[in-house]
Protein backbone atom coordinates (compact mmCIF):
# COMPACT_ATOMS: atom_id res chain seq x y z
CA UNK A 1 0.00 0.00 0.00
CA UNK A 2 1.63 3.03 -1.20
CA UNK A 3 1.96 5.95 1.63
CA UNK A 4 1.03 9.30 0.97
CA UNK A 5 3.54 12.30 0.46
CA UNK A 6 5.09 13.51 3.50
CA UNK A 7 4.59 17.35 4.57
CA UNK A 8 7.54 19.13 5.29
CA UNK A 9 9.56 22.14 4.97
CA UNK A 10 11.42 21.36 1.77
CA UNK A 11 8.52 20.00 0.05
CA UNK A 12 6.45 23.63 0.52
CA UNK A 13 9.69 25.44 0.08
CA UNK A 14 9.86 23.45 -3.23
CA UNK A 15 6.14 24.10 -4.00
CA UNK A 16 6.53 27.95 -3.67
CA UNK A 17 9.75 28.26 -5.75
CA UNK A 18 7.83 26.50 -8.70
CA UNK A 19 4.78 28.70 -8.60
CA UNK A 20 6.99 31.65 -8.57
CA UNK A 21 8.83 30.30 -11.66
CA UNK A 22 5.89 29.83 -13.12
CA UNK A 23 4.14 33.09 -12.79
CA UNK A 24 6.84 35.22 -13.44
CA UNK A 25 7.62 33.19 -16.93
CA UNK A 26 3.94 33.84 -17.74
CA UNK A 27 4.22 37.51 -16.57
CA UNK A 28 7.67 37.89 -18.56
CA UNK A 29 5.80 36.52 -21.80
CA UNK A 30 2.89 38.65 -21.49
CA UNK A 31 0.76 35.53 -20.58
CA UNK A 32 -0.94 36.88 -17.36
CA UNK A 33 -0.11 39.63 -15.03
CA UNK A 34 1.63 37.81 -12.12
CA UNK A 35 1.50 40.64 -9.80
CA UNK A 36 -2.47 40.33 -10.01
CA UNK A 37 -1.62 36.76 -7.82
CA UNK A 38 1.49 37.40 -5.80
CA UNK A 39 -0.58 40.03 -3.80
CA UNK A 40 -2.43 37.45 -2.50
CA UNK A 41 1.13 36.20 -0.82
CA UNK A 42 0.53 36.71 3.03
CA UNK A 43 -2.32 33.53 3.00
CA UNK A 44 0.25 31.15 2.12
CA UNK A 45 1.81 32.72 5.86
CA UNK A 46 -1.29 32.77 7.87
CA UNK A 47 -2.16 29.00 6.36
CA UNK A 48 1.24 28.56 8.15
CA UNK A 49 0.23 29.83 11.31
CA UNK A 50 -2.73 27.98 11.41
CA UNK A 51 -1.13 25.09 11.21
CA UNK A 52 1.28 25.61 13.51
CA UNK A 53 -1.70 26.79 15.86
CA UNK A 54 -3.65 23.36 15.09
CA UNK A 55 -0.69 21.10 15.49
CA UNK A 56 -1.35 20.30 11.70
CA UNK A 57 1.79 18.02 10.14
CA UNK A 58 3.84 18.45 13.77
CA UNK A 59 3.49 19.50 17.07
CA UNK A 60 1.33 22.16 18.12
CA UNK A 61 2.89 26.16 18.86
CA UNK A 62 0.55 28.56 20.14
CA UNK A 63 2.73 31.73 20.02
CA UNK A 64 4.15 31.35 16.91
CA UNK A 65 1.16 30.07 15.99
CA UNK A 66 -0.77 33.44 16.39
CA UNK A 67 1.79 35.73 15.74
CA UNK A 68 1.93 34.10 11.74
CA UNK A 69 -1.78 33.69 11.50
CA UNK A 70 -2.08 37.53 12.44
CA UNK A 71 0.63 38.75 10.60
CA UNK A 72 -0.74 36.81 7.33
CA UNK A 73 -4.22 38.21 7.69
CA UNK A 74 -3.44 41.65 8.97
CA UNK A 75 -0.70 42.04 5.56
CA UNK A 76 -3.44 40.39 3.47
CA UNK A 77 -5.94 43.37 4.91
CA UNK A 78 -3.19 45.37 3.88
CA UNK A 79 -2.81 44.28 0.35
CA UNK A 80 -6.68 45.02 -0.68
CA UNK A 81 -6.54 48.36 0.87
CA UNK A 82 -9.13 47.33 3.99
CA UNK A 83 -6.46 48.51 6.56
CA UNK A 84 -4.32 51.50 6.16
CA UNK A 85 -1.74 50.81 8.85
CA UNK A 86 1.22 48.70 8.19
CA UNK A 87 1.72 45.78 10.13
CA UNK A 88 5.49 47.18 10.78
CA UNK A 89 4.37 49.95 12.63
CA UNK A 90 2.93 47.56 15.61
CA UNK A 91 6.08 45.53 15.77
CA UNK A 92 5.44 46.27 19.98
CA UNK A 93 2.83 44.63 20.02
CA UNK A 94 5.41 41.15 19.50
CA UNK A 95 6.42 42.20 22.57
CA UNK A 96 3.35 42.28 24.60
CA UNK A 97 2.47 38.59 22.93
CA UNK A 98 5.59 37.18 23.74
CA UNK A 99 5.72 38.68 27.97
CA UNK A 100 1.67 37.41 27.56
CA UNK A 101 2.52 34.33 26.91
CA UNK A 102 5.96 33.86 29.35
CA UNK A 103 3.78 35.45 32.65
CA UNK A 104 0.43 33.26 31.61
CA UNK A 105 3.20 30.23 31.13
CA UNK A 106 4.54 30.57 35.00
CA UNK A 107 1.11 31.34 36.21
CA UNK A 108 -0.21 28.45 35.00
CA UNK A 109 3.09 26.16 35.81
CA UNK A 110 3.28 22.35 36.31
CA UNK A 111 1.62 21.24 39.32
CA UNK A 112 4.66 20.54 41.77
CA UNK A 113 3.56 18.16 44.56
CA UNK A 114 3.95 19.96 48.19
CA UNK A 115 6.62 17.60 48.83
CA UNK A 116 9.09 18.19 46.12
CA UNK A 117 12.25 19.91 47.15
CA UNK A 118 15.29 21.37 46.09
CA UNK A 119 16.65 17.85 44.61
CA UNK A 120 13.54 16.63 42.99
CA UNK A 121 12.59 19.52 41.92
CA UNK A 122 15.66 21.78 40.83
CA UNK A 123 15.59 25.57 39.40
CA UNK A 124 18.77 26.63 37.69
CA UNK A 125 19.06 29.79 36.50
CA UNK A 126 22.01 31.20 34.13
CA UNK A 127 21.94 35.26 34.32
CA UNK A 128 24.82 36.35 32.11
CA UNK A 129 26.93 33.40 33.20
CA UNK A 130 26.51 29.43 33.25
CA UNK A 131 25.13 26.73 35.62
CA UNK A 132 26.58 23.33 35.71
CA UNK A 133 24.81 20.38 37.20
CA UNK A 134 24.61 16.69 37.62
CA UNK A 135 21.15 15.78 38.70
CA UNK A 136 21.13 12.41 41.00
CA UNK A 137 18.10 12.89 42.73
CA UNK A 138 16.43 8.94 42.87
CA UNK A 139 12.50 10.94 42.71
CA UNK A 140 12.42 13.47 40.32
CA UNK A 141 9.49 15.06 39.77
CA UNK A 142 10.57 18.15 37.19
CA UNK A 143 12.99 20.71 36.16
CA UNK A 144 13.05 24.54 35.45
CA UNK A 145 15.24 25.97 33.30
CA UNK A 146 16.23 29.31 32.62
CA UNK A 147 19.64 31.00 30.87
CA UNK A 148 19.04 34.68 29.88
CA UNK A 149 22.92 35.55 28.01
CA UNK A 150 24.16 32.12 29.76
CA UNK A 151 24.16 28.80 29.48
CA UNK A 152 22.55 25.66 31.88
CA UNK A 153 23.96 22.39 31.42
CA UNK A 154 21.89 19.33 33.56
CA UNK A 155 23.22 16.14 33.62
CA UNK A 156 20.41 13.73 34.15
CA UNK A 157 21.40 9.95 33.41
CA UNK A 158 22.28 9.60 37.14
CA UNK A 159 18.44 10.24 38.23
CA UNK A 160 15.67 8.00 38.11
CA UNK A 161 12.13 9.69 38.03
CA UNK A 162 9.52 9.37 40.37
CA UNK A 163 6.47 8.96 37.88
CA UNK A 164 6.21 7.49 34.17
CA UNK A 165 6.87 11.50 33.15
CA UNK A 166 9.48 14.01 34.31
CA UNK A 167 8.84 17.60 32.50
CA UNK A 168 11.13 20.35 31.79
CA UNK A 169 10.18 24.06 31.62
CA UNK A 170 12.23 25.84 29.00
CA UNK A 171 13.35 29.75 29.16
CA UNK A 172 16.47 30.79 27.08
CA UNK A 173 16.64 34.25 25.58
CA UNK A 174 20.37 34.54 24.06
CA UNK A 175 21.43 31.54 25.64
CA UNK A 176 21.64 27.63 25.44
CA UNK A 177 20.21 25.28 27.47
CA UNK A 178 21.99 21.22 27.28
CA UNK A 179 20.41 17.98 28.33
CA UNK A 180 22.20 14.84 29.09
CA UNK A 181 19.52 11.99 29.86
CA UNK A 182 19.94 8.45 30.17
CA UNK A 183 19.46 5.95 27.28
CA UNK A 184 16.22 4.52 28.89
CA UNK A 185 14.33 7.76 28.42
CA UNK A 186 12.16 8.81 25.53
CA UNK A 187 12.03 12.63 24.94
CA UNK A 188 9.23 14.67 23.47
CA UNK A 189 9.63 18.12 22.15
CA UNK A 190 7.14 20.64 23.07
CA UNK A 191 9.25 23.56 22.71
CA UNK A 192 8.32 26.38 20.82
CA UNK A 193 11.34 27.96 19.28
CA UNK A 194 11.57 31.67 18.46
CA UNK A 195 14.70 32.83 15.64
CA UNK A 196 16.33 29.66 17.70
CA UNK A 197 16.09 25.74 17.88
CA UNK A 198 15.97 22.90 19.70
CA UNK A 199 17.82 20.02 18.70
CA UNK A 200 17.63 16.26 19.64
CA UNK A 201 20.43 13.72 19.93
CA UNK A 202 19.06 11.12 22.41
CA UNK A 203 18.72 7.36 20.77
CA UNK A 204 15.85 5.19 22.60
CA UNK A 205 18.64 2.37 23.62
CA UNK A 206 15.21 0.13 24.74
CA UNK A 207 12.55 -1.27 23.12
CA UNK A 208 10.09 0.30 26.21
CA UNK A 209 11.17 3.60 27.59
CA UNK A 210 10.91 3.80 31.22
CA UNK A 211 10.76 7.37 31.26
CA UNK A 212 9.70 10.18 28.60
CA UNK A 213 10.78 13.52 29.34
CA UNK A 214 8.55 16.19 28.32
CA UNK A 215 10.58 19.64 27.19
CA UNK A 216 8.56 22.11 26.83
CA UNK A 217 8.92 26.50 27.03
CA UNK A 218 10.42 29.44 25.12
CA UNK A 219 13.43 29.88 23.21
CA UNK A 220 14.45 32.93 21.76
CA UNK A 221 17.50 33.51 19.63
CA UNK A 222 18.76 30.85 21.58
CA UNK A 223 19.07 26.78 21.89
CA UNK A 224 18.64 23.62 23.19
CA UNK A 225 20.59 20.72 22.89
CA UNK A 226 19.30 17.24 23.80
CA UNK A 227 21.31 14.05 23.77
CA UNK A 228 22.80 10.75 25.33
CA UNK A 229 26.17 11.66 26.52
CA UNK A 230 28.84 14.66 26.28
CA UNK A 231 30.93 15.33 23.43
CA UNK A 232 34.49 14.80 23.86
CA UNK A 233 35.52 18.09 25.44
CA UNK A 234 32.36 19.59 26.79
CA UNK A 235 33.89 21.85 28.82
CA UNK A 236 33.33 26.39 28.23
CA UNK A 237 35.45 27.47 30.26
CA UNK A 238 38.80 29.05 29.73
CA UNK A 239 42.48 27.24 29.85
CA UNK A 240 45.30 28.60 30.49
CA UNK A 241 49.02 27.16 29.87
CA UNK A 242 52.02 27.99 31.77
CA UNK A 243 55.09 26.55 31.42
CA UNK A 244 57.80 27.80 34.69
CA UNK A 245 59.22 24.09 34.61
CA UNK A 246 56.21 22.51 35.22
CA UNK A 247 53.10 23.06 33.04
CA UNK A 248 49.50 24.18 34.59
CA UNK A 249 46.63 24.40 33.31
CA UNK A 250 43.44 26.63 34.90
CA UNK A 251 39.79 25.83 34.25
CA UNK A 252 37.39 28.21 35.19
CA UNK A 253 33.62 26.77 35.03
CA UNK A 254 30.56 27.98 36.12
CA UNK A 255 31.05 26.79 39.58
CA UNK A 256 34.18 27.93 40.22
CA UNK A 257 38.30 27.35 39.42
CA UNK A 258 39.92 24.23 39.67
CA UNK A 259 43.77 23.87 38.84
CA UNK A 260 45.78 20.66 38.15
CA UNK A 261 49.61 20.48 37.34
CA UNK A 262 51.27 17.98 35.40
CA UNK A 263 54.95 17.87 35.16
CA UNK A 264 56.26 18.79 31.67
CA UNK A 265 57.92 16.37 29.93
CA UNK A 266 61.87 15.80 29.63
CA UNK A 267 63.16 16.65 26.76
Amino acid sequence: MRRGIPFSGRLLFGAVAITLGVLWTADNLGLMDADAILRWWPVLLAAVGLMRLTGMFGPRHVVSGVLFTLAGFWMLLRELDVIQISIFKLWPVFLIVLGGSLVWRSMRGERVPEDADRDSYPKPVALMGGVVRNIESQDLVGIEASAVMGGVELDLRGAKARGREVVVEAFAWWGGIELYVPDDWRVVNEVTPIMGGVEDKTRLGVDVPVTTLIVRGVVIMAGIEISNKRGKDSFRGVRVGVNLGETAKTRTEASGASSTREQRPED
